[in-house]
């Protein structure tokens, strides 16, 4: 890994470099999101950039529409550096986010129980569910989910839209992580883990390489390194 990450590095611009390893440094998945049975790629593609911009890694699809898609112009870019998981069931999405030690919360306006977004105890790992405009979530997330959390409105507006309620909730999150992490003992469990935080730095490397493979296979072959090809993106 560490041979193909100095490879890669040696054929982008240093600023390139050291903005992707900016990002890295701040990069969390302490925090998770799940969108489940989006319709929407307009709404969906903004969430997915609002989550890049405050530096959320990861990104669980439920049952996405086979339309679904991304809207380019919105995202800008934003989706490839997210990491996206898709789940042919809700069942399966859960099961996984919990078995990695994940507190699931449905996002759900209807339940006046529900607690507040400010009243999320982010100190344990997290997963915050999103379903789509039409029909919120599913009864499978409100059954397996750990509880339910909303996002308070004060005006005649009985809801936000799907876009703007995951970056209000990424917002405060991100806010609260930082808040935590301030006074923690061991502040970097907020961040991604040393060995997660370099899969993806190679990831990320290999994706801003057009013909990344070939690329790498000539260094080997060569034992030099060859004029730098344009970078993707």
């Amino acid at each position: 890994m560490e041979r193909q990450i100095a490879q890669l590095e040696s054929l982008l611009t240093e600023a390139r470099v050291r903005r992707m390893r900016q990002v890295l440094s701040t990069r969390s998945d302490h925090v998770a999101f799940v969108f489940e049975r989006m319709i929407d790629p307009h709404n969906f593609s903004a969430a997915l950039r609002s989550l890049d911009a405050l530096s959320f890694q990861e990104v669980h699809l439920v049952q996405p529409g086979e339309r679904l898609g991304f809207s380019r112009g919105i995202t800008i870019g934003t989706e490839r550096w997210l990491s996206l998981h898709e789940a042919p069931t809700t069942e399966a999405c859960l099961k996984e986010l919990k078995a990695g030690g994940y507190r699931v919360l449905a996002s759900h306006l209807e339940d006046e129980s529900s607690m507040a977004l400010e009243e999320i105890d982010f100190s344990q790992r997290t997963a915050l569910v999103f379903g789509n405009e039409h029909q919120g979530v599913g009864e499978a997330v409100l059954q397996l989910a750990d509880a339910r959390f909303r996002i308070p409105m004060l005006g005649f507006a009985q809801s936000f839209n799907l876009s703007v309620s995951v970056a209000l909730s990424a917002f405060h999150a991100r806010r609260e992580i930082q808040r935590l992490a301030g006074s923690s003992p061991h502040p970097e469990r907020f961040l991604l883990a040393p060995q997660r935080r370099r899969e993806l730095y190679l990831h990320w490397l290999r994706g801003s390489v057009k013909n990344v493979d070939q690329v790498l296979a000539g260094l080997e072959s060569a034992g030099s390194e060859p004029n730098a090809p344009e970078p993707e993106g």
